[in-house]
This record gives structure tokens, sequence and C-alpha cells, in this order.
């Protein structure tokens, strides 16, 4: 079975040069060799119940330089080249490379941590404390008003770009309060009806996006100036920029283009 490696430089995926880039696989890993400042396996629950593991993460040496036969692509890129299914295996093999390199010390006794052999943990050796790579829950949540959506201009987006609002969820909170709180919070308004539409996951940093439809109920838009700096009501004719690629937000506004028209 090939072996098929997800190896980063500086947050880019490493890519075979060709008329079409493709992933590396173990044939090409030769030429990092004495590169690689980690590397690991990408595999989801308990290595030990008969798991064949076939995909393996990596991180090149900041100072490193890319060999001429090879590419680097972002990960929001290599969800448009690659389709979803390429997408998630790069942004978990990018969360645990993360996670792996920043998260070396025991939290509880300061101890240096080991991987686990069984999972994605680490073990603490000198407390027994174990440890896993975080998942932050995010809501993200498209509001309809009389035929209209709401976007928004988020400060840290390139100019132009318009979404539907999102936010994190907050401790002792449940995902349709965390909807009601960030949209009221970043535009001032009241929502109600709101039904649960699908998830993604989000590796900017280790996300978990939930995603919501919600109705307008009260309320007219103000932008908190801080995070939102603009936010109207789209009808599906008039759409600003919007998020391209494979992102949950595109797929709440395509849903509310497709079954407004």
């Amino acid at each position: 079975m090939q072996e098929i490696w997800y190896i980063f430089k500086d947050d880019k995926l490493l890519l075979c040069r060709s008329s079409e880039p493709r992933l590396l696989t173990s044939c090409d890993v030769g030429a990092l060799s004495g590169l690689l400042i980690n590397k690991g396996t990408v595999v989801i629950g308990d290595r030990d119940k008969g798991k064949v593991i076939n995909e393996f993460w990596g991180e090149m040496a900041h100072n490193a330089a890319v060999p001429g036969n090879m590419i680097t692509m972002g990960l929001r890129e290599v969800g448009s080249a690659f389709g979803e299914e390429v997408f998630y295996k790069a942004a978990r093999a990018f969360q645990l490379m993360k996670w792996y390199g920043h998260h070396l010390f025991c939290m509880s006794c300061g101890g240096r941590l080991k991987p686990s052999p069984f999972d994605n943990g680490k073990i603490c050796p000198s407390c027994g404390a174990i440890f896993y790579p975080p998942v932050t829950p995010a809501i993200i949540v498209a509001v309809e008003r009389e035929g209209k959506i709401l976007l928004a201009r988020n400060a840290n987006f390139p100019p132009g770009r318009y979404s539907v609002i999102a936010g994190f969820v907050e401790p002792g909170e449940s995902f349709e309060d965390a909807v009601r709180r960030e949209v009221k919070e970043e535009v001032s308004v009241e929502v109600k009806n709101i039904r649960y539409f699908g998830s993604q996951p989000w590796p900017f940093p280790h996300t978990i996006m939930v995603g919501f439809t919600a109705q307008w109920a009260s309320g007219e838009i103000k932008p908190d100036g801080r995070e939102i700096l603009d936010a109207r009501w789209f009808a599906p004719d008039e759409l600003p920029d919007i998020p391209s690629g494979i992102s949950i937000s595109r797929k709440l506004i395509d849903h509310f283009r497709q079954y407004s028209i």
C-alpha cells in the first residue's frame, strides 16, 4: 500500500512539481532526508485496533530549502485543487503537526511529554497525565430575512469580502446559545428558528465549525465596529465577493442561493 506524506514548510504543504501537482509519497521523502524536524502518523482513533497506517505528516525546518522538484501550496488552495477528502486529511496532518511541535511539556508537573503508542495523545512519564490535540468548537450561521441573507465584512477579510457570521463557543454555552450571542454581539440582530446545517473540521488553527441556518427575529443591523466593519442583507442575485472553495461558509451561502431562487 502506497504511503502518503503531508509535509509542511512554513504552514504550506509540499507537493511534487509536475503538470498536475501531486501529493508526496514514500518514494519522494528520501529527498527530504535530514530536513524534517518532526514527523508522525495521521490516524483517527486507536492505532492498536487493526488500523493500517499509510499516511504520515512531517515538518521541514524553517531555514531548509524546498527541493527544485517540489512546490508549496496553502491549505485553502489544497482544498480547491484536490477536493474535500484531501483537504480534510491534510488539515488533520497540519493540526497534529502543530500540536506535536508546540505541546512539549506536561501542564501538571512540567515533565517532558512522550507520544502515546496507541493514539494521538501524549503521555507524561513523570506523573502519568495524558493530553490530546485540542478541538475548539465554533458556530457559523446563515441568517435570512424576507428572501435575503445577512453577510458581514470581518476586519480580517480581504477588501470587499463578505461572509456569514461565525464565532467561538464559550464555556457552558450550547451551540444554539452561541449562535444567538454571536449574531447579537456582532450585528445587534436577534434570531429565531435555529436549525442545524452541517459541520466541518477547520485547521485555522484547530476548530470544528458547526453550521446553522436561522431567521431574523428583530433588530436592525449595527456592526460592532471592531470585529465586523460592515454588514448588510443581500438578495441571491446581488451577492458581493464571498468565500470560495469548500468552506462551510460558502456551502451555507450556496444553500441559501439555491433555495431562494
